[in-house]
């Protein structure tokens, strides 16, 4: 680990300095401060980013759970069912197998799978209604724990780039979806389009490109055909960016006061 650390901190800053904004959308309102937005970013390859982002003390997140993939709730769904701001695909799952989670879960006060200890994992925790990014030697379980689920690898850590797991081959370009927190009560969950993971955890933490808040923690969810995102304006457009297949769970954004 040491090496690869030290490695990490010589490239960081030349990493950093390819990755630039584009564009950016007018941020779309999606009631109760959260806000939808789309970003252009240019670099070692074209990247879009999509995101919801929103304050705790005004929304809260909740884990959504498929049991069979033959009557899954597709993530448009879930959101219309739980009067939900937005929803997006959660931690990552045996879609060839019993369906079920890896790691961890929690959905709604219920639980399923074990809690996966590993340096690379990390989980979305509510407990008494507070959220937190907790890495897995951080977790301590608890009965007051109503929401969680686990993923991995961690893009961002106390602000900086965290290196994701070696790997013999060259990291593959992919869809995403990921969770991030400035760890001071601002959110986002968001989708991006053809990037690295470790090309991503650049993104987020080049400054100029995510403006809206300062990441200061970031993990990485289940991408590829799992990759969506939905979210409902005030005005009523939806935005939906569909995934290629059931998903076992989601965290859905809701209103604070939502019944």
């Amino acid at each position: 680990m040491k090496p690869l650390l030290c490695l990490l901190a010589l490239t960081c800053s030349a990493q950093a300095q390819q990755w630039r904004l584009v564009s950016s959308s007018k941020a779309a309102p999606l009631g109760y401060g959260a806000m939808y937005v789309v970003k252009q970013i240019a670099g070692p390859a074209k990247a879009e980013i999509r995101l919801v982002l929103f304050d705790e003390r005004q929304c809260a997140m909740h884990v959504v759970a498929n049991s069979d993939p033959k009557t899954a709730w597709p993530l448009d769904d879930m959101g219309h069912a739980k009067k939900a701001l937005a929803v997006c695909n959660g931690g990552y799952f045996n879609p060839g197998g019993d369906f079920g989670p890896v790691g961890l879960e929690i959905a709604e006060g219920i639980r399923s799978g074990k809690p996966v200890m590993d340096q690379w994992f990390g989980g979305l925790m509510v407990k008494q209604g507070k959220a937190s990014l907790v890495w897995s030697n951080e977790f301590q379980d608890a009965p007051d724990l109503s929401e969680f689920v686990q993923c991995s690898p961690w893009l961002v850590s106390e602000g900086r780039v965290w290196p994701v797991p070696p790997s013999k081959e060259p990291e593959p370009r992919n869809n995403r979806t990921f969770i991030m927190t400035d760890a001071a009560g601002r959110w986002a969950i968001g989708t991006c389009k053809r990037t690295g993971l470790l090309e991503l955890a650049h993104i987020l933490v080049t400054p100029g490109i995510i403006t809206e808040m300062k990441v200061n923690r970031a993990l990485n969810l289940d991408g590829g055909p799992s990759t969506g995102l939905w979210c409902r304006s005030e005005s009523g457009a939806v935005q939906f960016e569909k995934p290629g297949w059931a998903v076992r769970n989601a965290i859905v954004i809701v209103p604070r006061d939502s019944k």
